[in-house]
């Protein structure tokens, strides 16, 4: 046992270690395809039937008639009193969605999950060999990450647009860059160019709010300033393709306010609490009642007191390797409060373009869940290769702790399945064939997006001149 849990084991147990990752990578895949029922899931309920399907149905039949995505027929799906499809930027518009030829809705929605779950891995494996993460530790973050009760929820209730989650550790890697000393125009071109990956996830939300956390890594410390700051401007830049054409509503409507977690009690209860799929919160201070999927952040008792323990009071009080994390704290902790009450209410009245997106801020979390989760299995680790007086306790414990978490997270996995979700909402018909290409004349939509997509290519040019130039300079 001991060997799993140290951050060196012998040259034995490697390979049995690579085997186990290799056995998480699979166990993950196939519990996401499971979680969506590989693609033969209902489509007739909540978002999946009000929002997703009908814009990927949009998608598909553009793809097949090899048409621009430009007008829908009905604006509802959009959200807004528009039927131009550019114009609402959680759209997914990677490169994968020209898979939509040949898949059905469901079926390509757990493709793409599958996709990007596989290159949050590769982030994981990256943190992994960082930090000398033993298996135990590896297998913690792993499962605390892929199956925390945020994500669950929102894939349940069909926003497929949450993909843009699985970067979040490429995200942290390149802030640890950052913070140990990288500067120049190369980490400013990885930052800016994974954020328009996030983006194109049709992630808005999360591509909001890493530039929150950038904004205010910037004003951190002196010396992240430039960098922090050009990662997020350069990220701005390159998605102009997807920011002008929303510009076209500037004023012709806005996200109303909800609310976030009202006290820090009902943040703590949402880590703690599994919550019903169809039902929505009762909570009192809220000024309207905001579904479940939209509080839960479910890691189990467990996960909840490691997090609170490793990831919080012992990364703040570090004197070890790694206490130059702390400098992280303004991003980190702004982002939860932010995520409080109507806290962002106050923000949200200074009318920065971009950030009146935000309605229901208890979705802010899971940007600073994700470093406090890191934070935790590094100090986990660091605790682990501590000596114990009583080990074989200490063994025993661990286990017992990690067997009880794992039947936590299953039942809360189990209850939000979108198959077992479906049946707790009322019940909506989604026809794809209703969602057709219905373009028309629209010279000043298309202006902006064609002007979006030319500024978006300059910016890149741009920036690669700049990388050249700084490359140049240091030969």
């Amino acid at each position: 046992m001991e060997n799993f849990l140290v951050s060196n084991p012998p040259y034995r147990i490697r390979r049995i270690t690579w085997a186990w990752l290799v056995a998480l990578y699979l166990a993950g895949a196939v519990l996401w395809g499971y979680f969506f029922s590989w693609g033969r899931f209902s489509l007739n309920f909540h978002d999946w039937a009000h929002i997703t399907g009908p814009r990927l149905a949009f998608l598909k039949d553009a793809l097949v008639q090899g048409l621009p995505p430009l007008h829908v027929p009905d604006p509802y799906p959009l959200g807004a009193n528009t039927d131009r499809f550019l114009a609402i930027p959680d759209q997914i518009l990677s490169p994968q969605v020209i898979l939509l030829l040949i898949l059905p809705i469901g079926v390509f929605v757990v493709g793409n999950v599958l996709l990007l779950y596989s290159l949050g891995y590769g982030g994981l494996l990256w943190l992994r060999r960082k930090f000398s993460l033993s298996p135990v530790a590896f297998t913690i973050i792993f499962l605390l990450f892929n199956f925390n009760g945020h994500i669950l929820a929102h894939f349940a209730v069909g926003h497929a647009t949450w993909g843009g989650y699985f970067l979040f550790p490429w995200f942290a890697i390149l802030v640890f860059r950052l913070v140990e000393g990288e500067r120049g125009w190369t980490w400013i071109a990885k930052m800016a160019l994974l954020l328009f990956a996030i983006f194109l996830q049709g992630s808005f939300h999360q591509f909001v709010w890493a530039l929150i956390f950038l904004a205010l890594l910037a004003v951190a410390k002196r010396g992240y300033f430039l960098t922090a700051g050009g990662g997020a401007l350069f990220a701005v830049l390159l998605s102009l393709v997807r920011i002008l054409p929303a510009a076209s509503l500037v004023g012709k409507f806005s996200y109303e306010f909800w609310s976030g977690y009202p006290t820090l009690v009902d943040l703590w209860q949402s880590l703690v609490t599994i919550y019903p799929p169809g039902a929505k919160t009762p909570l009192l201070l809220m000024p309207a009642r905001l579904g479940y999927w939209e509080v839960s952040l479910y890691v189990g008792l467990a996960g909840a007191v490691f997090l609170l323990y490793f990831g919080v009071w012992r990364w703040l009080r570090a004197r070890a390797d790694h206490s130059g994390y702390q400098s992280l704290a303004l991003p980190v902790l702004g982002l939860v409060v932010m995520s409080m009450g109507q806290i962002f209410r106050i923000i949200r009245l200074a009318q920065v373009p971009l950030l009146d997106g935000e309605s229901v801020t208890t979705r802010m979390i899971s940007l600073p869940f994700v470093f406090i989760l890191i934070f935790a299995v590094i100090h986990f680790q660091g605790w682990l290769d501590q000596p114990h007086r009583s080990a074989a306790l200490v063994y025993l414990i661990i286990s017992a702790v990690i067997i009880i978490s794992l039947n936590d997270l299953g039942q809360n996995y189990r209850i939000w399945r979108v198959a077992a979700a479906a049946p707790t909402f009322k019940k909506i018909i989604f026809d794809p064939r209703a969602w057709t290409v219905t373009n028309h004349p629209d010279p000043a939509y298309l202006g902006l997006a064609l002007a979006g997509a030319a500024l978006s290519l300059v910016s890149l040019g741009v920036l690669l001149f700049f990388i050249w130039r700084s490359r140049r300079r240091a030969v």
